[in-house]
């Protein structure tokens, strides 16, 4: 963290936010795997039923990662 005075120049608030929400999609994703660790130990008809929902929930946060990565639209390239 800079001192006072200092002349780094400090991230976006943007960055920050992309940061934070890349954090916590990894630490979900963590979370589900362990779940998925659990879940192999049902019962294989129950098992592979929480499989399914574990692989939908783990594609849904991959999509809220991509599209806060997003550029909008009318946003020219860098």
């Amino acid at each position: 963290m800079p001192t006072p005075g200092s002349h780094e120049p400090q991230p976006p608030v943007s960055e920050l936010l992309l940061d934070r929400i890349d954090e916590h999609v990894k630490v979900l994703g963590q979370g589900l795997d362990h779940i998925r660790s659990l879940c192999d130990q049902l019962h294989p008809e129950r098992a592979r039923s929480c499989r399914n929902a574990i692989t939908m929930a783990s594609v849904m946060m991959d999509e809220i990662k991509l599209r806060a990565h997003a550029r909008p639209l009318d946003e020219p390239e860098p």
